[in-house]
């Protein structure tokens, strides 16, 4: 409800408005002159002024200065007979909103007060959205200052980019690790192709802008300059109504992490070959003394010497994982890549682990359709591949059980499982099982010995043959381990040479 304050000396007129203002809903104040005007003022809040220019003690003018300087938001009307229509206009000059001559009708009389009272809510309304912008802009800048500082005081670089892979942000960091001129101008687009040449940044980027709506995927690219080795991790950039605006790139540089592999790479191939020839040269000497060669020897000696060979024997498997884990990560491991049938070596690796199997009790099993494709493959690798699969299966699945190897054709892929009905894998050890040294831990398994490394040579072989394994396990049920392996295009019978 609205509040006016009727000021005239005139009590007819003061009831008249009341009433008039009354019955269209507005809460009416009275005053007999400004000095009573003003009383009222300084102690309830008022809307709207209706103050007739000539009265006793104090008039309009003096009451509308006092208005205008303290309590600018109160528009004030005037009353005004017909001789005095110029001084009411001169007051409108000085911040009046309007007048109205004596007689006045009711209607015209509302019309005003209430046009009065709208312009002083839409000024009001826009007074609080001015407000509002000038503290939204503030925040705005503030924020965008916060931005600016943290991107550019990173130390991995930053790359933005709009739709059209134009590059429309970038930080000092950035620069530096790409060797680029800190001077070059960032404020405009620029071309993807002046930042990164390499092409499969360009394509892993707009990969995601053609894929709108992948909030969550990342691509993870390795690349070199000069003689750093840096690693780029990409998003795309969604709007309010999930379109893609672009891309985001962070840079690290992983340079100190390759050499730190690389030396332990490098440390473990030396230490290995160091072991392997002393041991084996014990191994040979102690296998002559078994022999008799040497004397005869007790049974107690014998058994001493057989357990001293056992433990060698398992000192030599290590290290040759230790060998092919590092050829395999420095990619100087030795592959003769050529069509070949995997039926065939699936069969020999089942062939050669059946006695075991029967010996722990285990059904071993090969299931292989007719007219499978061929693979591009080194014949060793494969062996080295599903025997560390097969001889996994039948190690966990101590109670017993089946292991089944199979194979069937997927597009442009040949896809090997190998199923047992063993202990199972727990979820999160499935993330781990890959990692050099890791052996899933359960009660059933601990007489299980291994280096823990075969998971890890299988990995690195496969990805070799530009392939992909995959695991699915349940507890107590089973675990399943897919091979996907590219396949010769029919009518193509490529040859590679070693790799």
């Amino acid at each position: 409800m609205h509040t006016v304050l009727v000021v005239d000396d005139e009590k007819v007129i003061r009831d008249g408005c009341s009433r008039m203002l009354g019955s269209e809903g507005y809460q009416v104040m009275t005053a007999a002159n400004g000095r009573e005007a003003l009383d009222v003022l300084a102690a309830e809040p008022v809307d709207l002024i209706l103050c007739d220019l000539k009265m006793p003690v104090m008039g309009a003018i003096e009451v509308l200065e006092e208005v205008t300087v303290h309590y600018p938001d109160v528009p004030l009307i005037i009353i005004t007979g017909h001789g005095t229509v110029a001084n009411a206009v001169e007051c409108m000059k000085k911040g009046a909103y309007d007048f109205i001559t004596k007689p006045f009708r009711a209607d015209h009389l509302i019309l005003i007060v209430n046009r009065a009272l709208e312009k002083q809510a839409l000024e009001r309304r826009t007074r609080e959205l001015q407000e509002a912008q000038a503290r939204n802009l503030h925040d705005l800048t503030m924020e965008q200052s916060r931005i600016r500082t943290i991107v550019n005081c990173m130390a991995d670089g930053v790359m933005v980019t709009n739709r059209d892979l134009e590059v429309v942000l970038t930080n000092p960091a950035l620069m530096r690790l790409l060797e680029l001129d800190l001077a070059t101008p960032l404020g405009r687009p620029g071309a993807l192709s002046d930042y990164f040449p390499q092409e499969t940044v360009v394509k892993g980027l707009q990969t995601l802008l053609q894929r709108a709506g992948s909030e969550n995927e990342l691509i993870s690219q390795e690349l070199s300059k000069g003689r750093r080795h840096l690693r780029a991790l990409s998003a795309s950039i969604s709007g309010p109504q999930k379109e893609t605006l672009g891309t985001v790139t962070v840079v690290h540089d992983i340079t100190t992490f390759k050499e730190l592999d690389e030396m332990k790479s490098n440390f473990v191939h030396m230490v290995s070959h160091e072991l392997r020839s002393p041991l084996a040269t014990i191994k040979q000497q102690q296998t002559v003394i078994l022999d008799g060669i040497a004397g005869e020897l007790t049974e107690k000696q014998r058994e001493l010497l057989s357990r001293s060979q056992h433990k060698i024997q398992g000192l030599l498997e290590l290290i040759n994982d230790l060998l092919d884990v590092a050829k395999i990560e420095s990619g100087h491991g030795l592959q003769q890549q050529v069509p070949l049938n995997i039926g065939d070596v699936l069969q020999e690796v089942v062939s050669f682990m059946q006695t075991r199997a029967e010996h722990q009790n285990i059904t071993l099993r090969l299931d292989l359709p007719p007219g499978l494709p061929l693979i591009q493959a080194d014949h060793r690798s494969m062996e080295e591949i599903f025997t560390n699969l097969v001889s996994n299966a039948i190690n966990y699945s101590p109670d017993g059980g089946e292991v089944t190897v199979s194979a069937i054709a997927h597009g442009n892929f040949l896809e090997v499982r190998v199923t047992d009905t063993g202990v199972g894998i727990a979820v999160e050890e499935i993330p781990k099982i890959f990692d050099k040294f890791y052996r899933s831990k359960h009660p059933k398994t601990r007489q299980v010995i291994g280096t823990g490394l075969g998971l890890a040579i299988v990995k690195g072989l496969v990805e070799s043959h530009r392939g992909s394994v995959e695991v699915e396990s349940t507890p107590g049920v089973g675990t399943t381990f897919r091979i996907l392996l590219p396949t010769i295009p029919e009518g193509k019978t490529a040859h590679h040479g070693p790799s």
